[in-house]
């Protein structure tokens, strides 16, 4: 069954907590989700909130979901005015999620949040990542793109100042982390997408080394010891995985794994010790691409060796020593 998630984002603004400090914040802010409706399902950092809610894509369905997300609205706005804050009404965004498909049978064009008209958007930025009402990404990645290009242009023309370790500390700190960034949520994406990824990368790895731009760029690459782009986010995958494993994850990260059940015992079971249920998802398009599903893909298929270090670090270690034994299999 296909689902549309109907999603608000909310921007809270506090008057008189600016020198709470974050822990005080969360504590005087932490009532906030005794007044959410059951119905409705929110997520919060700091000042930042989000409610969302699925329906099927049918007209009748989108009525009940929009009105329940104006109503929660309003028991946000009341907890707040009686709480000392004033919600950002300018600051809130409404986006429905779903594919093309889907999105096709919605009519809703906006809503009303405390007497506000809120027109539905195409794209968000939430928490420094681009969503897109398709989850594609592709706006986040022309704007990470972008904003990665531009230092790197500027760090070009400097290079003939800056030494080869002084220009690797400015690369990774100012373009890199740009294409690091948020980076497991791109498992998936097209291979033309990622490409406009690896080919900054590429360039950053020639500009650190010195070398022509018509020299080989995997060869830079592994001189350097980094790993390609879409290696580098499996292996982020896979350190919440091993977070996951160990207990050291959020707990809303560890309740969407399930240990793996094996039918028989059999001596080629125990490599399956450690190794996660993968469930079965009808809906390929965004549920393949969940840290529910690929996370254990990829952690079932590590030796016993990895998923068994002793530390993250170790951990770390060995998952990088593995791909580089097979790294230009990665490209």
């Amino acid at each position: 069954m296909s689902f549309v998630v109907a999603y608000v984002y909310v921007i809270c603004c506090s008057i008189h907590l600016c020198h709470l400090g974050p822990w005080l914040y969360l504590v005087y802010a932490g009532t906030l989700f005794d007044i959410i409706p059951p119905s409705i399902t929110v997520y919060g950092f700091a000042d930042d909130h989000t409610a969302n809610k699925r329906f099927v894509p049918t007209l009748t369905n989108e009525m009940d979901a929009i009105r329940d997300l104006q109503d929660c609205a309003v028991h946000i706005n009341t907890w707040m005015n009686s709480n000392k804050l004033k919600m950002n009404n300018a600051k809130t965004e409404f986006i429905l999620f779903g594919s093309r498909h889907q999105l096709s049978k919605c009519q809703t064009k906006e809503i009303i949040i405390c007497g506000d008209v809120i027109k539905s958007k195409t794209c968000i930025r939430y928490l420094g990542a681009f969503l897109d009402e398709t989850l594609n990404f592709k706006d986040h990645i022309t704007k990470k793109c972008k904003t990665a290009m531009m230092n790197y242009y500027k760090i070009k023309c400097i290079r003939s100042y800056l030494s080869k370790e002084a220009t690797e500390t400015l690369v990774l700190s100012l373009v890199i982390s740009h294409l690091d960034y948020c980076n497991v949520i791109l498992f998936g994406i097209s291979q033309t997408d990622l490409y406009k990824l690896q080919r900054i990368q590429n360039m950053c790895a020639k500009l650190v080394l010195n070398r022509s731009k018509y020299d080989s760029a995997k060869q830079a690459l592994f001189d350097l010891h980094w790993l390609p782009i879409k290696a580098r986010i499996t292996f982020k995958i896979l350190t919440y995985m091993y977070n996951c494993h160990v207990g050291n994850a959020p707990s809303y990260l560890i309740n969407l794994l399930n240990p793996q059940v094996s039918k028989r015992s059999l001596r080629s079971s125990e490599s399956s010790i450690g190794c996660c249920g993968v469930p079965y998802n009808k809906n390929k398009t965004f549920s393949d691409r969940s840290f529910s599903t690929i996370g254990p893909k990829l952690w079932n298929e590590l030796g016993t060796n990895v998923r068994n270090s002793e530390s993250l670090d170790t951990f770390k270690c060995r998952l990088k020593t593995l791909y580089f034994e097979n790294y230009f299999e990665l490209f």
